[in-house]
């Protein structure tokens, strides 16, 4: 069943890799010269990440002249002036936000200021800005993975005068291109990560639970909640894990886009006022509080809290609707708690004969019993609000982090708590609830938490198992060939060698195609023919023109003949450049498969053992 409507825009170009802020001179080129106010905060300029993107975009056309990095934890309506100011006063015309979600935030709304002009209070609101209005261009560089700020629309600032935090929702807060590095979130410490990590989960969760969800934001939200359950707990054991690290990133950038069209709820509304009112930090506030609310919800979406348990790995015989797949899986031992005993005798007889009427019989039987299949659902979607709490206590195992509102730093016994309460009640995020808030919901909930008694669950090897593939990290290559001769004596001497293999070189002389190869640093052309009797192989320019001419360094040839690099993925990089006939150049692909095997021999045989990659 669809919505009667829903939208879905994805405006930001965002790009992945590990190390990729080493070379993003071509993801930049499209903004041209600018001079751009740099946002972070002052723990990430000694860290290190600082540094690397300050190196990165030394290789291109944008000049980083001013930095602001007062960034606190949580940002505040005097961060954003002060921001803003700088940025007018060095006449920046781009904004390269790097850091957290305060940090991301407070690019936004100091855009914003710093283009529209008057007081951050002036703007407090939804869509105030005209369709025709445009703010500064903006790179977001996330060096957590948790808010998924680098692809919302959205941001909150505080206001400590008042103990509330101020909403900004604007289409053209989407920042025009989000860089994801997981090397940027190597330096989060493992109780950060595990803050961040839940905080991008309750995204997800909510995404998927609450009233404005859509076909796309649910395919986006199962997969993020698939992620991030299966990886934070390695991110959190090892910070080093960058295929764990990198998975949490792109979990919560799946999140944020998945809340940026169907927004939060309750976790997040309590969240917020805990916040505003006690200063707890976001992620952690929202951890503790999503088992709370996702009970509070649970019969009003058990399906999708199932869904929800079942992505998170929790492990219940055939969760669907269908009641007849309870029977055909041998199910029926489960619903016995559901089921009249006598009732549940005699079907069980039925199912397990042999006959094929009886067990058709029995189907059709249970077909009226649709309660069956709602109550396992039931214990599946109460198993997932289980294996939340439980990843919360394996998380404080690992980090510390604390299991209830007191340990995290409300000393005054709850005092507020009627302010925190009625704080809650006004955010806008409780609008998009499954279940109507209460305010005595909101105390009770916030209660429980203060007087958990959770304790850290220790995380075994096992635990860690789920996580995303390790994967043996490749060499990084630089200046592999000395010169211009080095480059034709290796590949010439290689390709003739292809050439005369009777299997590759007759694969070869059948494409009747003839391509070119112009490598870079050190340069060479190379050029095989293979639209006569026999294929050639031409060192230098050729007077003929090519079919087709592939473009890219000297280093990534000799990767690629390792069979260490992608081509498709390098084409889509700009790491390689191709002109004419691309299909058909790729289908060359398969024929040459082969030769990654015995590249690596040939070299030995060169006299050039040191340039084997393992």
């Amino acid at each position: 069943m669809l919505p009667d409507y829903f939208e879905f825009s994805l405006p930001t170009k965002l790009v992945y890799g590990v190390g990729i802020l080493d070379s993003i001179e071509d993801a930049v080129a499209r903004f041209g010269k600018r001079n751009a106010l740099l946002v972070t905060d002052k723990i990430l300029l000694d860290a290190g990440p600082v540094g690397r993107v300050k190196a990165g975009f030394k290789k291109t056309n944008i000049k980083i002249t001013a930095v602001f990095d007062d960034v606190p934890p949580n940002s505040t309506i005097a961060t954003v002036q002060d921001c803003a100011a700088l940025g007018k006063k060095n006449k920046c015309d781009m904004i390269i936000a790097v850091g957290g979600g305060s940090v991301i935030d407070t690019a936004k709304v100091a855009n914003l200021l710093m283009v529209k002009g008057g007081n951050v209070q002036d703007h407090m609101g939804a869509y105030l800005l005209e369709i025709s209005d445009h703010l500064m261009p903006a790179i977001v560089i996330p060096t957590t993975a948790g808010t998924g700020s680098e692809v919302t629309k959205v941001a909150v600032i505080a206001d400590p005068d008042n103990d509330v935090k101020l909403p900004f929702a604007e289409e053209q807060f989407l920042p025009q291109l989000a860089i994801l590095d997981p090397k940027m979130t190597i330096s989060m410490p493992p109780k950060l990560t595990a803050a961040t990590g839940m905080d991008a989960l309750v995204h997800a969760i909510e995404a998927y639970v609450d009233k404005e969800w859509s076909p796309p934001s649910d395919a986006l939200s199962l997969h993020a909640i698939k992620l991030i359950t299966h990886n934070i707990l390695a991110a959190c054991d090892n910070p080093n894990d960058s295929q764990a690290r990198g998975a949490m990133q792109v979990g919560s950038f799946l999140a944020g886009v998945a809340f940026s069209h169907s927004m939060v709820g309750m976790v997040h509304g309590i969240s917020h006022a805990l916040g505003g009112v006690y200063h707890i930090p976001h992620g952690l506030a929202n951890a503790l509080i999503l088992p709370e609310v996702m009970a509070y919800n649970l019969e009003s979406k058990i399906d999708r809290y199932a869904d929800v348990a079942q992505t998170m790995g929790v492990s219940f015989p055939t969760i669907i609707s269908d009641s007849q797949s309870v029977i055909k899986s041998g199910a029926l031992d489960l619903i016995t708690k559901a089921v009249k005993k006598t009732e549940l005798d005699s079907l069980k007889n039925l199912v397990d004969t042999k006959a094929h009427k009886l067990r058709d019989f029995a189907v059709h039987k249970l077909e009226n019993l649709g309660f069956v299949d709602d109550w396992i659902r039931r214990q599946a979607a109460m198993a997932g609000i289980e294996r939340v709490r439980m990843l919360n206590r394996q998380l404080a195992y690992l980090t510390g982090m604390p299991l209830n509102l007191k340990d995290a730093g409300i000393e005054d016994n709850l005092a507020k708590l009627d302010q925190v309460a009625d704080t809650a009640m006004e955010d806008g995020s409780m609008l998009y609830n499954p279940v109507e808030p209460t305010r005595n919901a909101v105390m009770d909930i916030v209660e429980s938490v203060y007087y958990s008694k959770d304790t850290p669950l220790e995380v075994t090897r096992e635990d860690l198992r789920p996580g995303a593939q390790k994967k043996s990290a490749t060499p990084k290559l630089s200046n592999v060939f000395k010169d211009s001769n080095m480059v034709y004596d290796i590949f010439m001497d290689f390709y003739d060698m292809l050439n005369k293999d009777p299997v590759i070189g007759a694969s070869l002389q059948k494409t009747n195609l003839c391509i070119q190869f112009r490598y870079t640093k050190p340069d060479a052309v190379i050029t095989i023919d293979a639209t006569g009797d026999e294929t050639q192989l031409i060192k230098g320019e050729f007077n003929a023109e090519p079919e087709v001419t592939m473009s890219m360094s000297a280093d990534f040839a000799h990767k690629f003949w390792h069979g260490k690099a992608n081509l498709v993925t390098a084409l889509t990089r700009r790491q390689v450049k191709a002109k004419g006939n691309v299909p058909k150049t790729l289908k060359l692909l398969p024929i040459l498969k082969p030769a990654y095997d015995l590249y690596p021999d040939f070299l030995r045989d060169k006299g050039f053992e040191e340039l084997v990659l393992s």
